[in-house]
């Protein structure tokens, strides 16, 4: 039987912290704009990076560490928190937070305190890249849309590459610069530490016992599992919280990680999620369907949240991101166009929901 202890210190800590914080919370653009640069991050590194930023001050001394030709192999017997030592096993997702600390700070402080929200704006921005055609199969990483979510694995059990995108440009379509948006740098070794996983079901993080192959799908409730559902560590906490978590001021950005095709765009043309985010909840556009323009009815409910409104998740992502990819791939003449080429008619919005 598990300890409840990591619960009861968990639901302490959350229980402290929000006393102390401010009552309002991110809006969902706020949220899209801290997650752009890591939202078409394969599952396993965005696992071991929402983690790794509530623990910012361990970051900065791995990024120490390794900057002072640190060996890998004493990695495992620093004091740092258990997803930073992960992480320094991909120096170059390590450095590139420890040099983006504001980001780093504000991320870490959101995830503490909104993880399911953060989770959620990594899945809409997914369904954005999709049907802009920018998040596709590589020979790298592979796109899997089972189910409700948007999932992307490393496209080999050995190794795992680190994205290389501009943030600004890789949730728009193309305006005319050619690709491509999403590059890639040198490979780097799967190991035991990637033992922090994705919960797209429930919208958080888990870790325990690692298992090669990205195929494997961990039963999350299966008590014989002996992984736990992730939390954040009260010791660092309430510091990070009540130090960074600012959902009325701007929200920081990041700089494109090294290696990242930067597409010059005027600021207008700019994606929503690199433009300054505005302090208050906003009306949210509808990715997933709900506009009314090529909708289908779910095949399950939608659960409405306080900060996403009716803006839904799961089935209406994959539907809305095949649509938007399978248009861009399909010739003029198919038979899900009208007569003469052109789109057929919209599908009605489905009947008694309404939009807030």
């Amino acid at each position: 039987m598990k300890s409840p202890l990591p619960l009861l210190a968990a639901l302490v800590f959350v229980v402290s912290v929000r006393a102390q914080a401010p009552e309002n919370a991110y809006a969902p653009e706020q949220l899209d704009q801290l997650l752009a640069p890591i939202a078409l991050y394969p599952d396993p590194l965005v696992a071991l990076i929402l983690p790794a930023s509530t623990a910012p001050a361990d970051v900065a001394q791995a990024a120490q560490y390794l900057s002072a030709n640190g060996a890998p192999a004493g990695i495992d017997s620093q004091a740092w928190d258990p997803s930073v030592k992960a992480l320094a096993h991909y120096p170059s997702v390590l450095e590139w937070m420890n040099t983006n600390a504001d980001w780093m700070h504000a991320l870490g402080a959101a995830f503490a305190m909104q993880p399911s929200d953060v989770l959620k704006s990594i899945q809409q921005l997914r369904a954005k890249a999709r049907a802009a055609g920018t998040l596709v199969d590589t020979p790298q990483q592979r796109i899997d849309i089972e189910g409700d979510e948007i999932r992307i694995v490393p496209a080999q059990d050995s190794e795992i590459f680190v994205p290389q995108y501009d943030p600004d440009s890789a949730y728009d379509e193309p305006t005319g610069d050619a690709g491509p948006y999403l590059t890639f740098g040198v490979g780097y070794p799967v190991g035991p530490w990637l033992g922090y996983e994705c919960d797209w079901d429930d919208f958080g993080i888990w870790y325990g016992p690692w298992q090669s192959g990205w195929a494997y799908r961990r039963d999350w409730r299966n008590p014989g599992w002996g992984g736990n559902r992730w939390h954040p560590d009260a010791r660092r906490g309430h510091e990070l919280v009540r130090s960074y978590y600012r959902p009325m001021a701007e929200v920081p950005h990041a700089r494109p990680i090294a290696g990242a095709r930067v597409i010059g765009r005027p600021a207008e043309a700019r994606p929503a999620a690199a433009r300054p985010a505005m302090a208050g909840p906003q009306a949210r556009p509808d990715y997933r369907g709900w506009n009314g323009v090529g909708a289908s009815a779910p095949r399950t409910p939608a659960p409405a949240s306080p900060l996403f409104g009716t803006y839904g998740r799961g089935t209406q992502t994959r539907d809305f991101s095949n649509r938007g990819h399978a248009s861009r791939q399909a010739p003029v003449n198919t038979p899900s166009r009208g007569a003469g080429g052109h789109s057929a008619a919209p599908a009605p919005a489905p009947a008694g929901r309404e939009r807030h």
